[in-house]
């Protein structure tokens, strides 16, 4: 059965990398993306986002109803933890340790744990739209939500309050930001937009600025940059993918050699291999740097 998979996260240091996605899909792979081993799960709930805190061999994923799963074997075994909500869960992030984290999801909930998972709290937010992602850039100070309807929080609190930045964006219309990543700091952050363009700040949100991909783009549905804040890439919806190697000034179209929406994308720390993966349980591998994916997964059980 083809399902689709949701979400990467990758050991950078290795070639060990995690996959989420529906009906419960759990996968690892330890030769950077080419073979796949499925995981028994203890939920067929959808899942949408995965962290494994500091490379470490513990690991989080979050999903539907209120679903938070947790691993201490790097992978091999998931138990599911009391969360103390019903709402769909769509990120969750350790910025420094297993014992400090965050997950986000519907309603503009988000919760935050000090003691490893075992208990959750909701913390003050500013919005009541679905959050989609959330970075740490540098500590478990200062952090920075996207989600729904133009939603952009950040933190200096601890992620104990959150508030808008949403009135700091420079573009019209009313969009969804899928993703978020600050590569090297607190200043400087990219955010994908299902309107296909892509946010950027230098000044730690105070402004988003829409940046220029020089083409009609379809909705982007994740970003990833190396943390020179040069490299990036950019997935959405149909195949596309984009890369850029200043900055975000000028986007260069890859062909992805596919037609289904792609949903994630991360590469390890030589910046040559890297994964995306997407609808219907595709996995595309490369390399090359991204100007090579070879030909496309489709991951059955």
């Amino acid at each position: 059965m083809e399902k689709n998979v949701n979400s990467l996260y990758v050991l950078e240091q290795s070639f060990i990398a995690f996959a989420v996605g529906d009906q419960g899909l759990i996968m690892r792979t330890e030769d950077g993306g080419h073979h796949w081993t499925v995981q028994k799960p203890p939920t067929a709930v959808r899942l949408n986002s995965v962290h494994f805190p500091h490379q470490d061999t513990t690991g989080f994923a979050v999903g539907d109803q209120g679903t938070i799963l947790r691993t201490t074997d790097g992978g091999k075994v998931w138990q599911q933890l009391k969360s103390g909500t019903e709402a769909n869960l769509h990120a969750v992030k350790f910025p420094l340790s297993k014992d400090v984290g965050f997950v986000a999801g519907a309603g503009g909930l988000i919760m935050r744990t000090i003691d490893g998972g075992e208990t959750w709290q909701p913390q003050t937010t500013a919005t009541g739209e679905t959050i989609f992602a959330f970075d740490f850039p540098a500590d478990e100070l200062t952090g920075f939500a996207v989600g729904a309807s133009r939603a952009i929080l950040k933190t200096n609190t601890g992620g104990r309050r959150w508030f808008s930045q949403t009135d700091n964006i420079r573009t019209v219309g009313n969009f969804s930001l899928n993703s978020v990543h600050f590569p090297a700091d607190m200043m400087v952050g990219f955010a994908a937009a299902a309107n296909g363009s892509v946010l950027w700040t230098s000044d730690g949100g105070e402004n988003w600025k829409p940046m220029n991909l020089g083409m009609a783009v379809p909705p982007i549905l994740s970003i990833h940059f190396r943390h020179d804040t040069m490299i990036g890439y950019a997935v959405g919806a149909r195949g596309a993918l984009y890369k850029t190697v200043d900055g975000g000034t000028n986007w260069q179209r890859l062909d992805s050699r596919t037609n289904h929406d792609l949903h994630a994308v991360r590469f390890f720390d030589d910046a040559n291999r890297g994964i995306i993966a997407g609808q219907n349980g595709l996995i595309l591998v490369s390399e090359y740097a991204g100007f090579d994916w070879g030909t496309p997964q489709e991951i059955r059980e």
